[in-house]
């Protein structure tokens, strides 16, 4: 006799089962055979769920954006892959629920499909499937078939089971169905006698066995699916994110030169301030003071005018100034061809990290997303922190430029200081009372001022030259020393993603 307490726990048990359709066995014509057989409609609503699964397998559709051609390839054999298992899977489910509500037969033509879609599903676990896991290993190694070997473990012995349940159902019914004659209804004494509940419950169970080994394929495909997108949207945000700053360092190339040319121009509008004006001044005081009469004497005339020829080029503010234009635009130059391979040298100096890191991803190991995620946004931050050095270089050889303009215009002070004391030679000779002495005494005055003139006109040239000579070269070391920096810091991320992946989290 049953303990009160435990007669409502076992008719609480009993309810909860009844309620869940666990054991559940409506007497409904099934099976393929005009009879009343329980158990029939579990058997078909447990296919049919698991018809679902077999659904999933084949997983959503995914869209590539990337062109990452090792992406496609493993995206076609894994989508294969998957193709078949679900609509073999589907068809073999269907084809168990269509035979367990079917009532009129014949036999074979609702058992055939469910033995045929068996064997083809073992087939596909044991052998047809070995090349396309293969090419999906070449693409990302061995995680993802290992994860399908795995699962394919479990499902053969349950395939197995199912297979031998369908052919005890199939050789019951039709042993029913032959005891029963030519009657329309199979008796029930027939199916108590050859459909037994150990028939049904061995169908049962290696439907539900086959249910139980579906979702483990849903998760390898869907997880492993889902990596490929993320790693595909990865590649395409990254993409972006290099053309971002390529634009970014090309920006900063194209204000710095603006800066420069700025500069350029501070001098030759000095130039233009400081020289010109002077130098008007002295021609107009030969003019109005000495001209006349030196004009009157060929011979003066001749060596006078010699002198001013050879003078006014030193004092030519717009010749002067071209020739430094000329120096700053071959520096300017040279500077803008620093990024001309700017987004070839990103594609080069992070092809190999990045390949590493969507290889961590795509490969769907253990700790793909753990090292995915650790590493994948501080790959982004490499070209913002190169950006940020260029523009320190460039920043700092500005300042050093920003210098070097009051030595240019000291320079030039100088030059006019020239004109101004010939100026005064000049005031002095018009004090002489006969012209022959103060020519020689010009002539020495002007050979003075030419070699000082030129000298300092050409240390204007050397220095400006050789200035931002060294800019160049400075500004050239800083920009490929960030290059360097960036390959040096993408070879030891590259190092830790591989110990990732392998090891995992480092807790020491």
């Amino acid at each position: 006799m049953l303990h009160p307490r435990r007669s409502c726990a076992f008719k609480a048990i009993l309810f909860c089962w009844l309620f869940l359709g666990v054991g559940r066995a409506d007497p409904l014509p099934d099976f393929a055979i005009n009879a009343v057989i329980s158990g029939s409609s579990t058997v078909s609503s447990i296919a049919l769920e698991t018809k679902g699964f077999f659904v999933d397998v084949a997983g959503p559709t995914v869209l590539l954006q990337s062109g990452y051609t090792r992406i496609e390839r493993a995206l076609a054999a894994l989508t294969s892959i998957a193709g078949q298992l679900s609509t073999t899977g589907v068809t073999l489910t269907q084809a168990i629920s269509t035979m367990s509500l079917n009532k009129n037969g014949p036999i074979a033509t609702y058992f055939d499909p469910i033995s045929a879609a068996i064997t083809k599903l073992q087939r596909l676990i044991t052998t047809d499937l070995t090349g396309q896991l293969t090419n999906l290993t070449a693409e990302i190694d061995h995680y993802v078939k290992d994860n399908f070997l795995d699962s394919f473990k479990t499902l053969g012995p349950t395939l197995v089971t199912l297979s031998q349940a369908v052919t005890n159902l199939r050789t019951a019914v039709t042993s029913a169905r032959a005891a029963s004659g030519t009657a329309v209804t199979v008796s029930p004494n027939d199916v108590k006698k050859f459909v037994t509940t150990r028939v049904i419950s061995d169908i049962t169970n290696g439907v539900r066995l086959l249910r139980t080994n579906v979702p483990i394929l849903v998760y390898i495909v869907k997880s492993t699916l889902s990596s490929f997108q993320s790693a595909d949207q990865y590649l395409v945000g990254l993409v972006q994110e290099a053309m971002q700053r390529e634009q970014d360092v090309i920006a900063l190339s194209v204000s710095n030169t603006a800066d420069v040319n700025a500069s350029v121009t501070t001098v030759t509008q000095s130039l233009t301030t400081e020289l010109n004006g002077p130098y008007s001044k002295l021609t107009q005081l030969y003019r109005t003071k000495l001209q006349v009469t030196v004009e009157a004497n060929a011979t003066f005339k001749a060596m006078v005018d010699g002198w001013l020829n050879d003078t006014a080029p030193l004092f030519d503010n717009l010749d002067v100034g071209g020739k430094l234009e000329t120096i700053y635009s071959t520096y300017v130059q040279q500077v803008l061809a620093l990024d001309d391979n700017l987004a070839a040298f990103y594609g080069s100096s992070m092809c190999s990290l990045v390949y590493h890191l969507l290889q961590s991803l795509i490969e769907n190991g253990p700790y793909a997303q753990f090292c995915f995620s650790k590493y994948g946004q501080k790959v982004f931050n490499f070209f913002v922190l190169h950006a940020t050095d260029v523009e320190d270089c460039y920043r700092l050889q500005m300042t050093r430029l920003d210098k070097l303009v009051p030595a240019l215009l000291n320079i030039v002070k100088l030059m006019v200081h020239d004109i101004d004391d010939f100026a005064v030679h000049i005031e002095r000779c018009t004090q002489f009372k006969n012209l022959q002495n103060c020519v020689p005494y010009l002539g020495a005055e002007y050979k003075t001022l030419l070699g000082y003139t030129a000298t300092k006109r050409d240390y204007l040239y050397r220095l400006a030259t050789k200035e931002t000579n060294g800019s160049y070269y400075r500004l050239a070391g800083c920009y490929h020393n960030g290059e360097h920096i960036m390959l040096l810091n993408a070879e030891e991320m590259k190092i830790e993603i591989d110990n990732c992946k392998i090891n995992g989290p480092t807790v020491v």
